[in-house]
């Protein structure tokens, strides 16, 4: 599970130095996958906390180890809200790069002429 944070942080490490630095070359779609990305890496974390505390039948052995768990279950919740996060600032991003401003003329004052 630690190699899952890891790449987990090298992924959102990309995404953000690409959003950063080269907005331009930053994929439409890539925001929409990192939010789904982040979806799933959270309901993925807690179901996995959640199985690993129900009620087993049969020979269990000495029991969860709920520091591996917790440390599991972080990585995963931690992970996915970074993505959605990233997924946000991106669409943010992306909207703001690729609208243009709207420029109003004001009336000149003094092209009146009395």
């Amino acid at each position: 599970m630690i190699l899952t944070g890891i790449i987990l942080a090298f992924v959102i490490i990309q995404n953000t130095y690409l959003l950063i630095n080269n907005t331009g070359k930053y994929k439409p779609w890539l925001p929409i996958f990192n939010i789904l990305a982040g979806l799933t890496f959270s309901i993925i974390g807690i179901l996995y906390y959640w199985d690993a505390h129900r009620p087993k039948t049969g020979p269990v052995g000495n029991g969860p180890n709920h520091g591996l768990l917790i440390t599991n279950f972080l990585i995963m919740l931690v992970g996915g809200v970074c993505f959605i996060i990233l997924g946000f600032i991106g669409v943010y991003i992306k909207r703001k790069f690729y609208t243009k401003p709207i420029v109003r003329e004001l009336p000149n004052p003094v092209a009146h002429s009395y």
